[in-house]
């Protein structure tokens, strides 16, 4: 039997996050660079170039030079302008927590809970400067995807304390929370969150896979001591990777050990009605891996498919129905939406028809989010705030998948739906 083991470490070690973005960099170099089946070696040109063709081909590779320079400059700077110019806008306004008032009487929140924006703007990724009215946050989301500010290694800068004003927030959105990786004390921070300020959230926890068998073996081990401090009381999953299999980070034999593995010491510890399972993309969620699996978890994102906003929740249930209950139908498994949700930024970086916005994520909302509820639709959102370290050259829009600003301002307006 193949143990639960990554591929060789690499001579110098990563951050998981580090990981992630170093395979989809990989693959837009492929793209980029990778030789066509046409492809030949260069055949000697059969006379001198003069010295005005000379000039003209300098003066071509000038230009081209140029507009790289540009793209690569656009690309970098301004995400990185952006998140620059909202730290500095968070510091001024001190605490995060006295910007949550004055709510908004035409919202409707009945749980009482509000999320205002005390300067009554909202700064947008170019710079701009928009009018923001009064949001509320409620409690409409099934579950919400999170990953704590400043949680990534080797710097963890996330603390107990902003953490847990992360968590507080959250709480208003939803009574359920997946988490991704337990480095950075993340699971840790959580737990004592929920326990201190009596927060009525449920986990599900993530362990982190990628090539090396160092974070899997971390991590697993991180995840039990935390349970083992905090109960298992809070818990009701434990997601063992996220797309593995899409990243080519293990092969299938690998990730079957793994959850097997987990699962294995779960049950000997007593909880074996905590699902445990991994988390990918729908052409890998069947058999054998569902097999080894106590539910299916699809991330299903209407925004990869290049479908127009307008036509995406539809999509979203045809596919659905006709492709994740068919592939998890063969076993008899509950079926979890992992990930779904719709990027903001940058609208210059569409998918086809799909094209982030602030104004296409409210519609995705407006015409997915209740549906999904009346339905009862085990899902969790993705996510609950901007991801700045996720942005990189070829893939912007990785960074905006929140509702949430990174400091700390609701995006959209929520609807009156609110979730079991």
């Amino acid at each position: 039997m193949e143990d639960c083991k990554g591929q060789s470490s690499l001579p110098h070690p990563m951050t998981t996050q580090q990981y992630h973005l170093h395979e989809r960099r990989s693959a837009v170099e492929d793209m980029k660079f990778a030789p066509g089946p046409d492809d030949q070696p260069p055949s000697p040109s059969p006379s001198p170039l003069s010295q005005q063709e000379k000039k003209k081909l300098s003066k071509q590779r000038i230009i081209i030079l140029a507009a790289t320079i540009l793209i690569v400059i656009i690309i970098i700077i301004v995400p990185a302008c952006y998140f620059a110019a909202r730290r500095r806008s968070h510091d001024s306004n001190g605490k995060e927590d006295e910007s949550i008032s004055n709510p908004d009487p035409d919202d409707g929140n009945d749980d009482g809970t509000n999320n205002s924006d005390a300067s009554n703007t909202i700064l947008g990724p170019n710079g701009e400067i928009f009018p923001s009215p009064n949001r509320r946050l409620k409690r409409v989301f099934y579950g919400m995807a999170y990953v704590p500010m400043n949680a990534q290694l080797p710097d963890c800068g996330a603390t107990a304390e902003s953490v847990a004003d992360e968590l507080q927030l959250l709480a208003k959105t939803t009574r359920r929370v997946r988490l991704y990786g337990t480095d950075c004390g993340v699971l840790d921070y959580t737990l004592q969150a929920i326990k201190s300020h009596k927060l009525d959230l449920k986990v599900v926890v993530g362990i982190w896979i990628d090539r090396t068998n160092e974070t899997f073996t971390r991590q697993e081990a991180s995840m039990f001591a935390s349970l083992e401090k905090y109960g298992w009381d809070n818990i009701i999953g434990i997601s063992v990777g996220n797309e593995v299999l899409y990243d080519h980070y293990q092969p299938l034999s690998v990730l079957i050990e793994c959850v097997k593995n987990v699962k294995s010491k779960v049950m000997a510890l007593g909880h074996s009605t905590i699902p445990v399972f991994t988390s990918d993309l729908v052409d890998s969620v069947k058999p054998p891996l569902t097999n080894n699996e106590d539910i299916s978890a699809v991330n299903l994102h209407p925004f990869f498919s290049g479908i127009n906003i307008e036509g995406a929740a539809d999509w979203f249930w045809r596919y659905y129905n006709s492709h994740v209950k068919d592939n998890a139908g063969n076993v008899a498994k509950p079926v979890w939406v992992t990930e779904v949700g719709w990027p903001s930024f940058p609208a210059n970086a569409p998918i086809k028809g799909s094209t982030p916005s602030v104004q296409n994520l409210q519609l995705f909302i407006d015409t997915w989010l209740c549906e999904a509820n009346q339905k009862k639709l085990p899902y969790y959102f993705f996510e609950f705030f901007d991801a700045p370290w996720k942005i990189f050259p070829g893939s912007p829009v990785e960074g905006f998948w929140g509702i949430m600003t990174i400091d700390k301002k609701l995006k959209v307006k929520l609807p009156n739906c609110l979730a079991d």
